[in-house]
């Protein structure tokens, strides 16, 4: 039996699952070590590659790797999460700037994918933190 685009994201979704109650208590952990190691891990499981090398590059280019916008959705998210990791450790430069990469990984799928979903997203996190600029 093939193995479609529709299997694929399932099965991302479906390794997120059994990383779920570690990335909800990641903000809240006591040391940022544990905590991004729990996203690093999740990543590999539900993407098949390395948060630390997606991370590296820029948003249009990783959102070209995928062939769902559902993928990009959960790196967005588990960046996301890093943020506010970062955040609750004080980090906030890097926070910022990992919000600011969600936002443009949400701004990325919607141009490649058209999906309102992701423009929804990206559009209320723009409005959140107060105005980020335009993706050129």
């Amino acid at each position: 039996m093939p193995f479609t685009r529709h299997d694929a994201v399932l099965q991302a979704v479906r390794a997120l699952g059994r990383h779920a109650s570690q990335l909800a208590e990641a903000p809240a952990a006591e040391q940022p070590g544990p905590a991004l190691q729990s996203i690093r891990e999740a990543c590999l499981a539900a993407l098949g590659m390395e948060f630390d090398v997606l991370t590296r590059f820029d948003a249009r280019s990783v959102t070209g790797l995928f062939s769902h916008p559902e993928q990009v959705r959960i790196l967005a998210r588990l960046v996301d999460t890093q943020a506010r990791v970062l955040h609750a450790h004080g980090e906030v430069a890097r926070a910022l700037a990992d919000s600011l990469y969600a936002w443009q990984l949400l701004t990325a799928s919607r141009a490649r994918f058209g999906v309102g979903r992701d423009g929804h997203a990206a559009d209320a996190l723009h409005g959140a933190l107060g105005g980020l600029p335009p993706l050129d």
